[in-house]
């Protein structure tokens, strides 16, 4: 995974996030959150190796017939739309727009987006350990606010380490305050009948900013 501090990580986690947008770079690995009224959601994979640019744009509040949520691996021009979720969330700190266009190039293969129809509403972002490339390290998780509830953010999680066959164990690193993420990867948990256990990794004052320590959550014995 690129080592470069504008991948930072997410001020919460992973995220659903509500409409502060934070455009502050660099921190830990990892921040996936989702607050909102439902912290984990769900879906189909749907491939599409097509790739390009493009602009991007916001998806429209949802209404009652929206189509369920479908799951894909990402393309280049996902990237735009993945910054702007991660910007809107409030949540998470924000990579830049070029770290994600290189994410949802070099490492489509761990990262995931969520579509509505043709609206791109959610993404996960993650990387195999490289010392232990049967275990899954997931980076970020947001979901659009005009999209919560709907179990997307769990949906991610699930269509992800389901194509990833040989992932034996998922980590993560989650702030203590954030109670939506600890949800999130907890009813994962559950759902793949796996162990959870918490240890120390990133203290606070490993972060040159003002930084809530990142404990480690791994969850292993997935049942398949």
């Amino acid at each position: 995974m690129p080592t470069s501090t504008e991948l930072s990580n997410a001020r919460h986690h992973h995220s659903d996030a509500s409409d502060r947008a934070s455009h502050n770079p660099p921190n830990a690995l990892a921040r996936n959150a989702e607050p909102g009224a439902c912290p984990d959601e769900s879906g189909i994979p749907d491939e599409d190796d097509s790739a390009g640019t493009a602009a991007v744009t916001r998806p429209s509040a949802r209404t009652a017939v929206d189509p369920a949520p479908t799951v894909r691996r990402p393309t280049i021009a996902d990237g735009a739309h993945m910054w702007r979720i991660a910007s809107d969330s409030g949540e998470l700190d924000v990579n830049t727009a070029y770290a994600y266009a290189l994410l949802a190039r070099d490492f489509r293969d761990t990262c995931r987006v969520a579509m509505v129809a043709d609206q791109t509403v959610g993404f996960v972002t993650g990387y195999r350990r490289p010392d232990a490339p049967t275990t899954l390290f997931v980076w970020q998780i947001a979901v659009d606010p005009a999209f919560r509830g709907r179990h997307i953010g769990g949906l991610l999680l699930d269509a992800l380490v389901r194509d990833l066959v040989d992932v034996v164990a998922v980590e993560t690193t989650v702030t203590q305050t954030n109670d939506s993420s600890r949800r999130l990867f907890g009813k994962f948990a559950d759902r793949h009948d796996a162990r959870i256990c918490e240890s120390p990794l990133f203290a606070a004052a490993d972060f040159p900013d003002a930084h809530e320590a990142e404990p480690l959550l791994t969850i292993s014995g997935l049942a398949r």
